[in-house]
């Protein structure tokens, strides 16, 4: 299948490149060199696309987190960079991208022809980096920010001449705080906080082509505070089946689960069963 990955360019030096699972990734494109932040699930070639995009040079891959939507693409490569409490999960990453990749060809069967990077080469070497670290790449830098809550590693990187941070799903729509790696409300309201002193002027997420700014923050943060008090209800995968969680709807202007504006906030652990009423007895 050709077209696989599609690529959009965002502004000049910044492409967003999108799976046919509707996954994305981004990459910079520097004077010198070229990176590619996350890879999506691992169908089609993300390698080749990235490469013709930045003048046949392969990009440096830096990955914000575990999950198979992010890294799937990875195999790609030789080499990635990622946080290191992001490392070492691979065998998780592959169980679940299966369970991510039988829900594609399940909707669309024209995918199971689809190459795909984890069935067709070896898992990568991997670099690790740290908050502060700086990947300079001719005229653009790239600096790793710890955003945690999502997962305890959870890295975005900030390109301060663009003024964009590059987010992965450290704060989407919606929210999930569900996995076993990931933590409390209270965690995650602290990476808000910290966001909103970055140097950036919109953030880019792994599922998301809408530019989001500071000015979204104080809707995630009431978020938070409304989840924190909400009882919830129970909330399932629909790909991955170890996947649930409570999910608490947050007061938002709009239904629409796809919009930008849809605020919820997925935390770990299914609520308790109601109790049922209890009458007196009758004399």
């Amino acid at each position: 299948m050709d077209g696989l990955i599609t690529s959009e360019l965002v502004e000049p030096g910044l492409w967003r490149l999108a799976d046919p699972m509707g996954f994305l990734a981004h990459l910079v494109v520097g004077e010198r060199e070229a990176a590619l932040v996350d890879t999506m699930l691992g169908l089609g070639d993300v390698r080749s696309v990235a490469e013709g995009l930045a003048g046949g040079r392969t990009p440096r891959v830096l990955l914000t987190h575990r999950h198979p939507d992010h890294v799937g693409g990875a195999y790609r490569f030789d080499e990635v960079m990622m946080p290191a409490e992001e490392d070492g999960h691979w065998d998780e990453t592959e169980r679940f991208a299966a369970e991510h990749r039988a829900a594609g060809v399940a909707a669309d069967p024209r995918l199971a022809d689809a190459p795909w990077a984890i069935s067709e080469r070896a898992r990568p070497r991997v670099t690790h980096v740290a908050e502060g670290d700086e990947l300079d790449l001719g005229g653009l830098t790239l600096r790793c920010v710890a955003l945690p809550g999502h997962t305890t590693g959870s890295m975005g990187y900030l390109c301060p001449e663009l003024g964009v941070l590059l987010s992965g799903d450290a704060v989407t729509p919606i929210m999930c705080l569900c996995f076993e790696e990931s933590l409390p409300i209270s965690a995650w309201r602290a990476t808000l906080d910290k966001m909103e002193g970055l140097p950036f002027e919109r953030f880019f997420t792994g599922h998301h082509r809408h530019a989001f700014t500071k000015a979204d923050l104080p809707s995630w943060r009431a978020a938070a505070d409304f989840a924190e008090r909400d009882r919830g209800i129970a909330w399932h995968h629909a790909d991955v089946a170890e996947w649930e969680g409570t999910c608490h709807l947050c007061p938002c202007p709009t239904a629409d689960v796809d919009s930008p504006d849809f605020r919820a906030v997925i935390t770990r652990g299914l609520p308790a069963p109601r109790r049922r009423g209890t009458r007196a007895p009758r004399a």
